[in-house]
């Protein structure tokens, strides 16, 4: 037993220690996979690759694809149908924009956005964050959508000639599978330039005017939020009008979401999985990650091989439309585009790729797919959209409506991570005029002592328990050796001793019913809240990232890990052991190391919570030790008989 326990905490040891240093290899990995395979890579990077490049990739066979639903799906191009001539398929794309030609920007601003808008489809070129700097102490602001493909919330329709270029991931049902270029897309832009009016515009309000290949004039308003609504918010109104002879066709009109800013050349793989696409259909939220259009290098020394992309973009049509709204986001930001008084019938995802600092970094953009209808000659149209780019803070997402606080990703503990980090608003308004600085760091301090104080009385059972249990472990001992041929027996006496002497052996989980969700839930807040973003306490710069004070080559030295380990081995050595078994114990004493290798990249904020936590415990343990005045009652040892 004694060499199980040895072996299990080895292994332990060694996963933990893997998944500590592993945020720390990728990047060296990744640079060195890039110069072993300079073919994967494009010459120009910063520019969209052509999906044409990787149909080959794309798994094809003579009868096609079938998915689990047993619906076919196409998957290859003969197999795809073309449009039949003279009838009505879709809208004209507009010609591409000559280089020569100078495109016009406009701004439209309030004291947290500064929103510049593009003549290129009468869209949004990009949105500057005010509030928020790019990087800490720095003077220049988040910027969405910077370098981007394609504007927000610029217009596209499919494009018969591009059909089936690329591999695609569709989705039938609740089954996905990679399959060859669909005819739907990629969706190219519907208008050309589009110039200000002028007369319509005013200081929080832009409108332009454009026209399509097909004789549609297009008028495209932008409206920056006023009074109660959110300063983050822009509303978008686009007014279509047929002055033609023939229907026009609006049941594929795909609107971009934006471009989320591609991820730091130092990002730490958290910051990674919240790069993504999120879409919500009324019952749940979905997501598309930025992981999926990227190189994977070797990882995890070695033991999962260099693998080109698998996806050159992301295509998903329901028969029912049913998407309320989508959303492109990083760890901290997200813009979230929604349609008033229709629901999308798809989306379309793609992976961006950008250069940054000699490192290849994907990011994504997508566009909600929207089925309007068809357009009778002398008809109109309008469709109203509200886009909000803006910080991912749960209470003003909260206020949006229509579970737009999905964007958080808390994950399994959304609840327990909603009331946590509202719990640690109300704390913060109260500390913040005291300690504007390091509002947010005692604000941690003050919940931690808060949940302790809560839980104090569970902890002090706890203790007491495990006092009296690891007193009475030489006669459990000699129960076990006397029925040991007898475990029904054994039970039934261990029981009556139990009841004899109030031992409660359950007494130590009930704690961890409360600091455990609450430990999980501090994980997600500290790892996708603004608010937590570039706060600093002490030594500590940002409490959303580990509080790295040095480094050892390219490894970083992370102060609080230590000290939180620290903190584990002191309170492991107040604590009244309940057992005698050494293969047990021996495990427990491997516990600090692990608990070391799991968090050392963990946000700083959610290792002071647990560092302040184990400082209070040890505290509590000390003094619930020195209170238990009544003495426990000796117990005789089983009486074996003699033979």
């Amino acid at each position: 037993m004694d060499k199980k326990f040895t072996l299990i905490g080895v292994l332990c040891i060694v996963i933990a220690i893997v998944l500590g240093i592993q945020s720390y290899q990728q990047e060296q990995k990744a640079l060195q996979y890039r110069k072993d395979h300079p073919e994967l890579f494009a010459a120009n990077p910063s520019t969209p690759a052509s999906p044409a490049g990787t149909a080959a990739t794309a798994p094809a066979s003579a009868s096609g694809a079938t998915a689990a639903a047993g619906t076919a799906v196409p998957a290859s191009p003969a197999t795809t149908p073309a449009p039949v001539n003279g009838a009505v398929t879709g809208l004209t794309p507009a010609a591409p924009i000559p280089p020569s030609t100078k495109v016009l920007t406009y701004e439209l601003s309030n004291d947290y956005i500064d929103v510049t808008l593009t003549e290129d489809g009468g869209a949004i070129k990009s949105v500057e964050l005010k509030k928020f700097p790019a990087q800490i102490n720095g003077k220049d602001p988040v910027i969405f959508n910077a370098n981007a493909p394609r504007p927000a919330l610029s217009l596209s329709v499919p494009d018969p000639s591009r059909a089936n270029e690329g591999t695609y991931w569709s989705w039938t049902g609740r089954t996905a599978m990679a399959v060859a270029g669909s005819a739907e897309v990629p969706p190219v832009p519907l208008l050309g330039i589009c110039t200000l009016d002028e007369s319509m515009s005013t200081p929080t309000s832009k409108t332009f005017r454009g026209k399509t290949m097909d004789g549609l004039v297009v008028v495209r308003t932008y409206t920056l939020s006023s009074g109660n609504e959110d300063a983050y918010l822009i509303h978008q109104t686009t007014t279509i009008d047929n002055r033609g002879e023939k229907p026009a066709p609006l049941t594929r009109l795909f609107v971009n979401v934006g471009m989320a800013p591609p991820p730091a050349p130092d990002a730490s793989s958290i910051a990674k999985i919240y790069l993504d696409f999120t879409y919500f259909n009324g019952a749940s939220a979905g997501y598309v990650t930025a992981a999926e259009f990227a190189e994977r290098p070797q990882m995890l020394f070695g033991l999962i091989a260099a693998r080109r992309k698998q996806k050159d973009y992301v295509y998903a049509a329901q028969p029912t439309p049913d998407l309320h709204w989508v959303s492109v986001k990083d760890q901290f930001f997200a813009a979230v585009l929604t349609p008033k008084g229709i629901l999308g019938s798809g989306f379309y995802v793609r992976g961006v790729e950008f250069q940054n600092d000699g490192a290849l970094e994907t990011t994504v953009s997508g566009d909600l797919e929207l089925n309007l209808g068809t357009l009778a000659p002398g008809a109109e149209k309008k469709l109203e959209l509200n886009y909000y780019v803006g910080p991912k803070e749960y209470v003003r997402l909260d206020k949006m409506g229509d579970n737009q606080d999905l964007v958080m990703q808390f994950g399994m503990m959304g609840g327990f991570s909603k009331f946590l980090l509202l719990a640690l608003i109300a704390i913060h308004k109260v500390i913040s005029p005291l300690s504007p600085a390091w509002a947010w760091g005692w604000t941690i301090i003050v919940f931690t002592i808060i949940i302790k104080g809560g839980t104090w009385p569970l902890t002090a059972v706890q203790v007491r328990s495990a006092k009296r249990m690891q007193q009475f472990q030489g006669p459990m001992k000699a129960l076990k050796e006397k029925y040991k041929d007898n475990p029904q027996k054994y039970q039934t006496e261990m029981l009556a001793l139990y009841k004899k002497h109030k031992i409660n052996p359950a007494a130590g989980c009930l704690p961890m019913l409360i600091v455990m969700p609450i430990f999980f839930a501090f994980i997600s807040v500290m790892r996708t809240s603004s608010e937590m973003r570039f706060q600093p306490f002490f030594w500590i710069h940002d409490l959303s990232m580990p509080d790295t004070i040095g480094h050892i080559g390219s490894f970083s030295i992370n102060l609080l890990p230590i000290l939180m380990s620290a903190t584990t081995v002191l309170q492991m050595h107040l604590m009244p052991s309940p057992t005698t078994d050494q293969g047990q114990m021996r495990m427990m004493k491997f516990l600090p190391l692990i608990m070391f290798g799991f968090f050392y990249t963990m946000p700083s904020g959610m290792i002071l919570y647990y560092t302040g936590n184990n400082l209070f415990t040890i505290l509590q343990q000390y003094l619930t030790n020195r209170s238990m005045a009544e003495p426990v009652a000796a117990v005789d040892r089983p009486k074996t008989r003699r033979h």
